[in-house]
């Protein structure tokens, strides 16, 4: 009788350590702080991320906002920027300058 209890408790003590090697074995992933390489690329650039003399801007009007969990962009009509231009009929000058004007006036030309 107690030979036979000796062995279930024996038995029962191996499956529990068999177990516990098995949950031992799976290997455990944990989260780092660092990125890997190709993480760090698909983060937006900023300037403490770029070489010397990138400006990124100062901004920009927002014309719309992101709605919903997916992040669909609704445009909002009266955020979208208006320009007010007058009416140039009957102005004299052209919008564009020919290649053939000299670069600068003849008064103002520099002599060397």
């Amino acid at each position: 009788m107690l030979r036979s209890i000796a062995k279930s408790i024996t038995h029962a003590h191996a499956q529990a350590c068999t177990t516990s090697m098995i949950n031992l074995d799976q290997q455990v992933r944990h989260m780092s702080k660092h990125l890997s390489k190709a993480a760090a690329k698909r983060l937006p650039l900023s300037t403490k991320h770029a070489r010397k003399g990138y400006y990124k801007g100062k901004g920009g009007t927002k014309e719309g906002t992101f709605k919903g969990k997916a992040g669909r962009w609704k445009a909002d009509p009266e955020r979208r920027l208006e320009l007010i231009v007058p009416d140039l009929t009957g102005f004299k000058l052209k919008p564009y300058i020919a290649v053939s004007v000299p670069k600068w006036a003849p008064e103002e030309e520099i002599q060397g």
